[in-house]
């Protein structure tokens, strides 16, 4: 029985005054920590329950965690197909629930869910997605509201080709870099390359990362957001903020970026949003993007691995994630592949998978020595009994236990797929998504979705489900 059905029954068996007598400021504390499922019943017990719920989603709750997370399916593409004259099935989205081990559809806005490739999900419950026209879109699976960003083309390396309508036939991509880390030798021009409008998305986005997460207006619209944008060629910066018309890129010459996380509590001038970045070098830079011009400053230098130097930063073998424990506690972890069937037996369609998670190396950020120090992630002192999320999405340790979380299990990385990403290898590989146990190193997929992870469009994401509309 949820949580939902047992407050109600248990209110309305008493005598006297009913459910919708209670103080609202109890209500909403039970609110904000229902499973979000019961968070979606809520409204409909009552009037004075639907009030609640209202005001309570435009608000900012600081005391509750990350929500529990969900997983977001790929499509059963025969279901599809014998579902398509509802008229409804390409509109809903499906999605895994980690606690429950249960499934949703929920209904999506245009485009169409199987048309969107996710390159970013944050805390917040906002994914980043991108259509078969390669346009970034912000979007909340949960309450369908919807943000477009700005054009890929806006992107000082990227040109797009158009017919007498305007409509883009096709999109180019131009290179031109150093060797050298400060820009002292010539530069080295790579000739443009071509793509179709929907594949341009696999070659250009890495990962998106949401600096700040959307306001809504009194008018409706939107603001208040800015996305941090890791593409190619050469994994550069690039960022977007609301009102924005165009992507403007960032001044870090000859980095390779892999992953950025928002600072929980430190801030730029005049109280303004940190982000850390990791290279793929493993060094970190505090970048306050709101700053004129944007600033850079090291944090910290590279971090052994494993793997042996440019070979690790260039391998898809090893991918490397920037997780803040705590304010200013950053975590390096290594996440290390190997061949599809050099550990495990079992796995859907053994000739479409091409490699799984076998193992992964975490380093703590000591500022006493000024190194990063491997941790031991069998004995979980690091971890407390918390969980590593990992992926397209912004790399978390989400704590397990409570009424929200009772199946999520500590000192365990939860892990997608996330790369590297074709047309062809999106729709033909199994993706690599499952729980890698640090204790003992055994793998399982997560609770639930083994069936639906046999289908591979689009690729699985992690999501952190958010019923809020914050107001300006």
């Amino acid at each position: 029985m949820s949580a939902m059905r047992e407050l109600v029954g248990a209110v309305g068996r008493r005598p006297g005054p009913g459910w919708s007598d209670l103080p609202s400021d109890l209500l909403e504390s039970v609110l904000v920590r229902l499973p979000v499922p019961d968070r979606l019943r809520f409204p409909a017990v009552c009037t004075a329950w639907r009030s609640v719920a209202a005001a309570s989603a435009s608000q900012v709750h600081q005391a509750v965690d990350v929500p529990s997370p969900w997983l977001m399916l790929p499509f059963n593409q025969t279901a599809r197909r014998q579902r398509r004259g509802a008229g409804d099935t390409f509109s809903k989205a499906r999605f895994l629930s980690l606690s429950e081990g249960r499934t949703y559809d929920i209904p999506q806005p245009a485009p169409a869910v199987p048309d969107r490739l996710s390159v970013g999900s944050s805390p917040d419950g906002w994914l980043v997605t991108a259509d078969a026209a390669s346009e970034l879109h912000l979007l909340n699976p949960l309450t369908g509201a919807q943000v477009q960003l700005p054009p890929p083309d806006t992107l000082p390396f990227v040109h797009a080709s158009r017919d007498a309508v305007g409509r883009v036939v096709s999109y180019s991509i131009r290179c031109c870099f150093h060797e050298d880390e400060n820009g002292d030798d010539a530069a080295v021009v790579v000739p443009p390359e071509s793509f179709a409008p929907d594949r341009l998305r696999y070659e250009l986005y890495e990962k998106a990362i949401l600096v700040s997460a959307p306001r809504e207006r009194q008018t409706g619209s939107w603001g208040g957001y800015a996305v941090m944008l890791i593409c190619q060629p050469l994994s550069r910066l690039a960022i977007a903020r609301a009102g924005d018309t165009r992507w403007t890129l960032l001044d870090t010459p000859s980095r390779r970026w892999v992953d950025a996380v928002r600072a929980s509590s430190a801030t730029g001038a005049g109280g303004r949003q940190l982000i850390y970045a990791l290279d793929s070098a493993g060094r970190v830079d505090a970048l306050d993007v709101d700053a004129t011009p944007p600033t850079r400053v090291a944090v910290a230098p590279a971090a052994c691995c494993c793997c042996s130097g440019r070979a690790c930063s260039m391998s898809g073998t090893c991918s490397r994630y920037l997780v803040e424990l705590s304010p200013g506690r950053l975590l390096q972890v290594h996440r290390l592949r190997a061949a599809a069937h050099a550990r495990y037996r079992c796995e859907p369609r053994p000739e479409r998978v091409e490699y799984t998670t076998v193992d992964a190396e975490i380093f703590e950020w000591t500022t006493d020595d000024g190194r990063w120090a491997p941790v031991d992630g069998k004995n979980g002192c690091v971890l407390a009994g918390r969980a590593l999320f990992l992926g397209k999405n912004a790399s978390l340790c989400v704590a397990v236990g409570g009424c929200c979380r009772s199946e999520l299990k500590g000192n365990c990385v939860y892990f997608t797929d996330d790369g590297p990403w074709s047309h062809d290898r999106c729709r033909e590989v199994a993706p690599d998504v499952g729980v890698l146990d640090l204790a003992d190193g055994s793998y399982t997929p997560p609770r639930g979705a083994a069936r639906d992870l046999l289908w591979k469009w689009p690729p699985p994401v992690w999501v952190f489900p958010s019923c809020a509309r914050r107001l300006n």
